[in-house]
Protein backbone atom coordinates (compact mmCIF):
# COMPACT_ATOMS: atom_id res chain seq x y z
CA UNK A 1 0.00 0.00 0.00
CA UNK A 2 1.65 3.40 -0.90
CA UNK A 3 1.80 5.79 2.01
CA UNK A 4 1.06 9.55 1.93
CA UNK A 5 2.62 12.07 -0.52
CA UNK A 6 4.61 14.68 1.33
CA UNK A 7 2.18 17.56 -0.28
CA UNK A 8 -1.36 14.94 2.18
CA UNK A 9 0.78 14.15 5.45
CA UNK A 10 1.85 18.14 5.49
CA UNK A 11 -1.28 19.46 4.44
CA UNK A 12 -3.06 18.90 7.76
CA UNK A 13 -4.59 20.50 10.82
CA UNK A 14 -4.16 18.82 14.26
CA UNK A 15 -7.05 18.82 16.45
CA UNK A 16 -6.63 18.86 20.54
CA UNK A 17 -6.46 14.91 20.75
CA UNK A 18 -6.88 12.24 18.23
CA UNK A 19 -5.80 11.73 14.61
CA UNK A 20 -4.63 14.63 12.55
CA UNK A 21 -7.71 15.64 9.94
CA UNK A 22 -6.57 16.55 6.93
CA UNK A 23 -7.77 19.85 5.11
CA UNK A 24 -10.25 19.43 2.80
CA UNK A 25 -9.62 21.77 -0.97
CA UNK A 26 -11.41 25.04 0.19
CA UNK A 27 -9.54 25.50 3.71
CA UNK A 28 -6.33 24.85 1.65
CA UNK A 29 -6.89 27.54 -0.83
CA UNK A 30 -7.87 29.42 2.12
CA UNK A 31 -4.70 29.14 3.92
CA UNK A 32 -2.54 29.60 1.11
CA UNK A 33 -4.06 32.68 0.58
CA UNK A 34 -4.18 33.94 3.68
CA UNK A 35 -0.51 33.31 3.93
CA UNK A 36 0.33 35.19 0.61
CA UNK A 37 -1.27 38.32 2.61
CA UNK A 38 0.66 37.80 5.39
CA UNK A 39 3.74 37.61 2.95
CA UNK A 40 3.09 39.96 0.66
CA UNK A 41 2.28 43.08 3.54
CA UNK A 42 5.58 41.73 5.47
CA UNK A 43 7.58 41.59 2.67
CA UNK A 44 6.52 42.86 -0.56
CA UNK A 45 6.14 41.37 -4.16
CA UNK A 46 9.33 41.05 -4.93
CA UNK A 47 11.12 39.20 -1.58
CA UNK A 48 7.83 37.09 -2.08
CA UNK A 49 8.33 33.52 -2.80
CA UNK A 50 6.56 30.44 -3.34
CA UNK A 51 9.09 28.80 -0.73
CA UNK A 52 8.40 31.53 1.87
CA UNK A 53 4.36 31.08 0.94
CA UNK A 54 4.59 27.53 1.22
CA UNK A 55 6.81 27.89 4.92
CA UNK A 56 3.56 30.58 6.04
CA UNK A 57 1.46 28.34 5.25
CA UNK A 58 2.33 25.18 6.80
CA UNK A 59 1.86 23.33 3.31
CA UNK A 60 4.17 21.95 0.76
CA UNK A 61 5.13 23.88 -2.40
CA UNK A 62 3.62 20.86 -4.49
CA UNK A 63 0.43 22.03 -2.75
CA UNK A 64 0.36 25.56 -3.77
CA UNK A 65 1.49 24.57 -7.37
CA UNK A 66 -2.12 22.17 -7.33
CA UNK A 67 -3.86 25.25 -6.79
CA UNK A 68 -1.63 28.53 -8.40
CA UNK A 69 0.85 27.32 -11.51
CA UNK A 70 2.59 30.90 -10.47
CA UNK A 71 3.88 33.81 -8.11
CA UNK A 72 2.00 36.11 -10.16
CA UNK A 73 -0.95 34.01 -10.64
CA UNK A 74 -1.43 33.37 -6.67
CA UNK A 75 -1.52 37.11 -5.96
CA UNK A 76 -3.48 38.01 -9.02
CA UNK A 77 -6.07 36.11 -7.11
CA UNK A 78 -5.19 37.37 -3.87
CA UNK A 79 -5.75 40.45 -4.98
CA UNK A 80 -8.65 40.42 -6.66
CA UNK A 81 -10.46 38.22 -4.26
CA UNK A 82 -9.27 40.12 -1.01
CA UNK A 83 -8.42 43.38 -1.99
CA UNK A 84 -11.11 44.02 -4.91
CA UNK A 85 -13.78 41.82 -3.56
CA UNK A 86 -17.36 42.60 -4.71
CA UNK A 87 -19.44 44.65 -2.13
CA UNK A 88 -23.14 44.38 -2.56
CA UNK A 89 -25.37 46.43 -1.11
CA UNK A 90 -29.00 47.19 -1.99
CA UNK A 91 -30.82 50.23 -0.37
CA UNK A 92 -34.26 50.45 0.46
CA UNK A 93 -35.66 52.15 -2.68
CA UNK A 94 -38.52 53.71 -0.08
CA UNK A 95 -36.08 55.13 2.04
CA UNK A 96 -34.99 58.94 1.77
CA UNK A 97 -31.78 59.24 -0.40
CA UNK A 98 -30.23 60.54 2.49
CA UNK A 99 -30.58 57.43 4.06
CA UNK A 100 -30.16 55.22 0.90
CA UNK A 101 -26.66 57.21 0.44
CA UNK A 102 -25.63 56.75 4.22
CA UNK A 103 -26.44 52.66 4.37
CA UNK A 104 -24.33 52.25 0.96
CA UNK A 105 -21.27 53.81 2.58
CA UNK A 106 -21.03 52.45 5.78
CA UNK A 107 -21.46 49.36 4.45
CA UNK A 108 -18.37 49.92 2.21
CA UNK A 109 -16.99 51.90 5.07
CA UNK A 110 -17.04 48.32 7.03
CA UNK A 111 -15.06 46.42 3.92
CA UNK A 112 -12.77 49.19 3.53
CA UNK A 113 -11.52 49.89 6.88
CA UNK A 114 -10.83 45.99 7.93
CA UNK A 115 -6.95 45.35 8.91
CA UNK A 116 -6.24 42.71 6.12
CA UNK A 117 -7.62 45.16 3.33
CA UNK A 118 -5.91 48.25 4.54
CA UNK A 119 -2.85 45.93 4.65
CA UNK A 120 -3.00 44.57 1.09
CA UNK A 121 -3.78 48.19 -0.04
CA UNK A 122 -0.96 49.78 1.32
CA UNK A 123 1.53 46.51 0.07
CA UNK A 124 -0.07 47.46 -3.42
CA UNK A 125 0.53 51.15 -2.84
CA UNK A 126 3.79 50.37 -2.11
CA UNK A 127 4.73 47.94 -4.71
CA UNK A 128 3.06 49.77 -7.49
CA UNK A 129 5.08 52.60 -7.07
CA UNK A 130 8.25 50.62 -7.78
CA UNK A 131 7.27 47.75 -9.90
CA UNK A 132 5.81 48.32 -13.43
CA UNK A 133 5.01 44.75 -13.64
CA UNK A 134 2.31 44.92 -10.48
CA UNK A 135 1.10 48.54 -11.80
CA UNK A 136 0.02 46.79 -14.49
CA UNK A 137 -1.12 43.66 -13.25
CA UNK A 138 -3.32 45.87 -10.15
CA UNK A 139 -4.35 48.44 -13.23
CA UNK A 140 -5.74 45.35 -15.06
CA UNK A 141 -7.60 44.02 -12.09
CA UNK A 142 -8.88 47.34 -10.94
CA UNK A 143 -10.63 47.26 -14.63
CA UNK A 144 -11.82 43.67 -14.27
CA UNK A 145 -13.33 44.20 -10.88
CA UNK A 146 -15.48 46.12 -12.94
CA UNK A 147 -14.99 49.01 -9.45
CA UNK A 148 -16.15 47.00 -7.16
CA UNK A 149 -18.10 49.97 -5.80
CA UNK A 150 -21.57 49.90 -5.66
CA UNK A 151 -21.41 53.80 -5.99
CA UNK A 152 -22.13 54.28 -9.44
CA UNK A 153 -25.19 51.84 -10.09
CA UNK A 154 -27.12 53.69 -6.91
CA UNK A 155 -26.14 57.18 -8.84
CA UNK A 156 -27.26 56.04 -12.11
CA UNK A 157 -30.18 55.01 -10.83
CA UNK A 158 -30.99 58.07 -8.87
CA UNK A 159 -29.89 60.21 -12.22
CA UNK A 160 -32.13 58.20 -14.77
CA UNK A 161 -34.98 58.33 -12.53
CA UNK A 162 -34.80 62.56 -12.34
CA UNK A 163 -33.99 62.61 -8.87
CA UNK A 164 -30.60 63.97 -9.27
CA UNK A 165 -28.69 65.76 -12.11
CA UNK A 166 -25.21 64.16 -13.01
CA UNK A 167 -23.33 64.89 -15.79
CA UNK A 168 -20.54 62.29 -15.26
CA UNK A 169 -21.71 59.78 -13.13
CA UNK A 170 -17.62 58.53 -13.24
CA UNK A 171 -16.57 62.08 -11.84
CA UNK A 172 -19.40 61.92 -9.19
CA UNK A 173 -18.65 58.92 -7.62
CA UNK A 174 -15.83 59.83 -7.55
CA UNK A 175 -16.53 62.66 -5.71
CA UNK A 176 -18.85 61.44 -3.19
CA UNK A 177 -16.12 58.79 -2.19
CA UNK A 178 -13.81 61.73 -1.97
CA UNK A 179 -16.28 63.58 0.62
CA UNK A 180 -17.22 60.51 2.94
CA UNK A 181 -14.57 57.85 3.12
CA UNK A 182 -11.58 59.78 1.12
CA UNK A 183 -10.37 61.45 3.96
CA UNK A 184 -10.58 58.70 6.50
CA UNK A 185 -9.17 56.34 4.32
CA UNK A 186 -5.98 58.32 4.05
CA UNK A 187 -5.61 58.92 7.21
CA UNK A 188 -5.81 54.60 8.12
CA UNK A 189 -3.51 54.17 5.32
CA UNK A 190 -1.15 56.79 6.38
CA UNK A 191 -1.87 56.82 10.47
CA UNK A 192 -1.58 60.78 10.48
CA UNK A 193 -4.71 60.74 12.36
CA UNK A 194 -6.80 58.81 15.25
CA UNK A 195 -9.24 56.12 13.81
CA UNK A 196 -12.57 57.92 13.87
CA UNK A 197 -15.43 55.75 15.97
CA UNK A 198 -18.11 54.37 14.21
CA UNK A 199 -20.22 57.29 15.29
CA UNK A 200 -17.63 59.87 14.49
CA UNK A 201 -17.22 57.99 10.93
CA UNK A 202 -20.96 57.81 10.09
CA UNK A 203 -21.65 61.78 11.45
CA UNK A 204 -18.31 63.00 8.66
CA UNK A 205 -20.32 60.79 6.05
CA UNK A 206 -23.57 62.18 6.78
CA UNK A 207 -22.23 65.76 6.31
CA UNK A 208 -20.36 64.84 3.01
CA UNK A 209 -23.56 63.38 1.57
CA UNK A 210 -25.61 66.21 2.92
CA UNK A 211 -23.45 68.36 0.86
CA UNK A 212 -23.27 65.69 -2.55
CA UNK A 213 -26.96 65.62 -2.39
CA UNK A 214 -27.74 69.29 -2.65
CA UNK A 215 -25.21 70.11 -5.49
CA UNK A 216 -26.87 67.19 -7.45
CA UNK A 217 -30.07 68.08 -7.12
CA UNK A 218 -32.51 69.29 -10.20
CA UNK A 219 -32.81 72.75 -10.11
CA UNK A 220 -36.62 72.52 -9.74
CA UNK A 221 -35.90 71.09 -6.60
CA UNK A 222 -33.27 73.19 -5.30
Amino acid sequence: MNSPSSSQSEDRKQPCCGRPVQLDEAERRTRILDAASAVLTTHGYHAASMDSIAACSGMSKKTLYQFFDSKHALFETLILERLFAPINYTPLPTDPMEKQLLGLMTCIAACMFCNERLSLLRSVITETSRNPAVRQLVADLFQLSGRVLPIQNWLTTQSEAGRLDIPDISEASDLLFGMTLGGPMLGQLTHCKPSRSKEQLEEFMAYGIRVFLEGHRPAAQS
